[in-house]
């Protein structure tokens, strides 16, 4: 079987496991838990873009001849 066939399905058994165990979890852990996901989406998507600026800037300088 295909590799990546095998590691997606290792990532979807491994995700439904999570969201098993989410449900058994007090409210608290679970406002918790949902937090600390979108922060670290956040945290992912700011990294993004702040790697896209200086992508953009390094070659704007580099096509003015400053870089």
């Amino acid at each position: 079987m295909n590799k990546h066939i095998v590691r997606g399905l290792a990532a979807a058994g491994v995700l439904t496991l999570a969201t098993a165990a989410n449900a058994a979890l007090p409210e608290g852990v679970a406002t918790s838990i949902t937090t600390a996901q979108t922060d670290g989406i956040t945290a992912v998507g700011l990294l993004a873009a702040m790697g896209a600026a200086v992508f953009l800037i390094k070659k704007v300088l580099s096509k003015l001849g400053i870089l």
